[in-house]
């Protein structure tokens, strides 16, 4: 396979909060049920991390994402709906559709059209939700043509604009979400050069992200321009070496609890170093934890032990054997990932 309410009102009212004369139709009692139910899907969220099955998350998933699409219908500039769909599209698209797109490469049976089948939605996926948040953004910020005028104008440009937004509650999460999807689409379309020559506007929004709230979603900011330095090949300025760094202060900063940590550095640090006793030792330790121990963590670390699992099987495709290695291949990988 070549692939890889009324009382509320009549309290405002009294409050002296609204003009007495304000005639009741004003209120667009639409918008108001659809930010309740937004905030109400907030603080609910915690809940699916909690979840024991997976595969239950997985059939929810597109109800849910429908059901946000149509309350921004109604509600289109809320920050806090587009986030969670953003966030959504990303984790419905890494979480299962790119795990069956793997699946499927690996697969005696599965067809070209199949493996591009998986591939097409998790794409669609992450341009959906990069989309979500970027027209947010753009509502704060259209200057010169908002996201898309400033990467035309290039990489200077762009982050110049970056700096534009300074709302670290409100526009931190907009952010994220937007690098996010937008690097897990270029990780799935690493044979298109115009894909690739995107991620330098990736990095520069991980930045500014890292500027307003390196916190973000368990230190999310700062994993994401790890990956970032580990994504490319070390010819085209990859640096796994310097990602494991990165990676490990995360890792440790976290408490070693969060399981997607641990397996993307096997991926993206042992696999290009070669190093496979930090590959097998990471995602042993991933399939060792007790998920139960973190429970607001579950889901997630389900999900990276059912990837941990998958690649342990292929360890023998992922490392050349050391008596078939040239004697001086370690040398050139220190040398390529230190420039």
């Amino acid at each position: 396979m070549t692939h890889r309410p009324v009382k509320m009102l009549g309290i405002l009212l009294a409050l002296g909060a609204l003009p007495a004369a304000a005639p009741l139709v004003a209120c667009d009692s639409g918008a108001f049920a659809a930010g309740t139910t937004i905030g109400v899907m907030r603080r609910a969220s915690p809940g699916v991390q909690r979840m024991r099955d997976p595969d239950i998350l997985e059939a929810a998933f597109p109800a849910s994402i429908q059901q946000l699409e149509g309350l921004l219908e109604v509600k289109p500039d809320d920050a806090v709906a587009r986030a969670m769909l953003a966030r959504s599209y990303a984790s419905y698209g890494y979480g299962f559709l790119e795990d069956h797109y793997e699946v499927a490469q690996r697969s005696d049976d599965a067809t070209e059209e199949q493996i591009e089948h998986w591939r097409e939605r998790a794409s669609l996926a992450y341009l959906r939700g990069r989309e979500v948040v970027v027209d947010q953004l753009d509502r704060a910020h259209p200057e010169g043509g908002g996201f898309a005028g400033a990467q035309r104008a290039g990489l200077e440009a762009f982050t110049a604009h970056l700096r534009r937004f300074d709302n670290a509650s409100d526009q931190a999460p907009l952010l994220f979400w937007a690098a996010y999807n937008w690097v897990r689409y270029i990780g799935l379309h690493r044979d298109d050069m115009s894909a690739i020559a995107d991620v330098a506007y990736v990095r520069a929004i991980a930045d500014r992200v890292i500027e307003l709230d390196p916190n973000y979603m368990d230190r999310g900011p700062v994993a994401l321009r790890a990956g970032l330095m580990a994504a490319a090949p070390p010819a085209l300025g990859g640096r796994p070496a310097d990602a494991k760094v990165a990676l490990d202060e995360v890792i440790e900063a976290t408490g070693r609890r969060n399981l997607l940590y641990l397996v993307t550095e096997a991926q993206l640090c042992a696999v290009p170093l070669q190093d496979r006793a930090l590959f097998q030792s990471l995602l042993e330790e991933v399939l060792a934890f007790d998920v139960d121990s973190h429970p607001d963590q579950r889901i997630p670390n389900l999900l990276a032990q059912r990837r941990a699992r998958r690649y342990l099987d292929q360890i023998e495709d992922l490392f050349i054997p050391v008596d078939d290695a040239p004697a001086d291949e370690g040398a050139d990988a220190a040398a390529a990932t230190s420039e």
